[in-house]
């Protein structure tokens, strides 16, 4: 199920307060993008394979990071998601074309995710960062993700 809902970003007005805050970097920009003080239109929802959509995107995060053929995180992940194949095909009325778009992460399985995911750090230690070690980059990605890597 999928809510939305008007949300305001401000600090906290009294004790107990709860609150929506960002739990990764990528999060943080998003947030960050919303002037303090004013309401913003938020979409949230809680899928089954939360924990690997968060590492997905801790991983694309890293590389747009880490490299200069990206502005942002969302670029990169449109590009990592187009060389991997996560594609649709759809029809480009301006163009009278048909074109591949990437696909949405929103009703993505598990076994896709994992399939993506696995095919994405191939592309990055195969062509965006060449010589960088798979286990090595899971691994950093893995401490990024954790409880663990956010109290650091």
């Amino acid at each position: 199920m999928t809510i939305e809902t008007v949300l305001m970003k401000r600090r906290a007005l009294y004790a107990g307060e709860i609150g929506f805050f960002p739990t990764s970097p990528g999060a943080q920009e998003d947030v960050a993008l919303a002037k303090m003080d004013s309401e913003v239109v938020c979409s949230f929802y809680s899928p089954r394979n939360l924990e690997a959509l968060k590492f997905l995107w801790a991983l694309v995060h890293k590389v747009a990071d880490n490299t200069d053929r990206y502005l942002d995180k969302d670029e990169a992940m449109e590009d990592l998601k187009l060389r991997a194949g996560f594609t649709k095909v759809v029809y480009n009325s301006q163009q009278k074309e048909l074109e591949l778009r990437p696909k949405s992460l929103k009703r993505v399985g598990n076994e896709q995710l994992r399939a993506l995911t696995d095919k994405v750090i191939g592309i990055i230690c195969g062509e965006i960062l060449p010589g960088m070690d798979r286990n090595v980059l899971r691994r950093e990605i893995e401490e990024m993700t954790s409880d663990q890597g956010r109290a650091r």
